[in-house]
């Protein structure tokens, strides 16, 4: 295939060899999602809208094990999280995060959070798709797992 044009730029699908993120990369990335924690332990829910690119997929199971998929806006990812934050108050999250690279800027990060509201701890975890846009980090995708009633209740 030398010569296809597809296969011989940097964002090509098809490689010679696998890509292995640098720790510039990853650095770069967890960077990213350390002033995200950051605009969410201040509840500044239009901040961190400023960080999708959007429209936003959210994918979830509902209680019957049924998958449900949604594409946000940015009024409905404000929204969204203005709900989330008022209903869980003060919390204090641990977060452990593993990046898959699948180039330098397309990756896929696997959360896993300790939440603690006063003397009550929860665990939970989630994936954000993330993808660089304007040379900028910003999610595409969140994925978790039980959201899906609430959020039929608004589609």
């Amino acid at each position: 295939m030398t010569g296809d044009p597809v296969q011989d730029t940097a964002q090509s699908p098809l490689t010679a060899t696998g890509f292995v993120a640098s720790q510039a990369d990853v650095d770069g990335l967890m960077a990213w999602f350390a002033e995200y924690d950051a605009l969410a332990a201040r509840h500044d829910v239009e901040a961190m809208a400023d960080t999708a690119l959007l429209p936003v997929t959210v994918i979830s199971n509902d209680s019957a094990g049924d998958g449900v998929v949604q594409q946000w806006d940015r009024d409905a990812l404000v929204a969204s999280f203005g709900a989330s934050m008022e209903s869980v108050g003060e919390v204090r999250m641990e977060n452990d995060r593993t990046p898959v690279f699948l180039n330098a800027d397309v990756a896929v990060v696997v959360t896993n959070s300790k939440v603690t509201a006063g003397e009550q701890v929860q665990h939970m975890r989630y994936a954000d798709v993330m993808v660089k846009s304007g040379g900028r980090w910003r999610f595409a995708s969140m994925i978790q797992a039980g959201w899906g009633d609430v959020m039929k209740q608004y589609a």
